[in-house]
C-alpha cells in the first residue's frame, strides 16, 4: 500500500514531508547529509512531487488500493491452490472467469 502511494520504484527511497508537501530526497544515506538536509533546509531548494503524484492525491490512493489489490489476489491464489489442492491452471481459469464476468457487469 505505501510503495504504491508513493510510487517508489527503487530502494531505498526517502521522502521528506512538510505541510502536506512532498520531495524526494535524493542525497547520500548518511547520517549528516541526512541531518544537514533537514537542519539546513536544503529540502526548500528540492521541486515538491508532482501533485497528482502527491502520495495523498486521489491517483495515488487508487495506486494503494491497486497494490492491496494485487496482495488479496495472490492470498486467495494461495488459498486455491495450497488450502484446497486446485491445480494452479484451473486457478488462473477461475481469475480469467472472474475477470470477464466483472467487466460484463461493469459494461452493462
Amino acid at each position: 500500500g505505501l510503495s504504491g502511494r508513493f510510487f517508489v520504484t527503487t530502494l531505498p527511497t526517502i521522502y521528506h514531508a512538510n505541510d502536506g508537501v512532498f520531495r524526494r530526497y535524493r542525497g547520500s544515506r548518511t547520517l549528516e547529509d541526512l541531518q544537514g538536509y533537514v537542519l539546513e533546509r536544503k529540502w526548500e531548494a528540492v521541486e515538491p512531487v508532482a501533485g497528482w503524484k502527491s502520495p495523498s492525491s486521489i491517483m495515488m490512493h487508487g495506486m494503494a488500493g491497486l497494490f492491496h489489490l494485487s496482495g488479496w489476489i495472490r492470498q486467495i491464489h494461495s488459498y486455491l491452490t495450497g488450502t484446497l489442492g486446485i491445480h494452479v491452471w484451473f486457478s488462473y481459469a477461475i481469475f480469467i472467469l472472474a475477470t470477464l464476468l466483472i467487466g460484463l457487469f461493469l459494461g452493462l
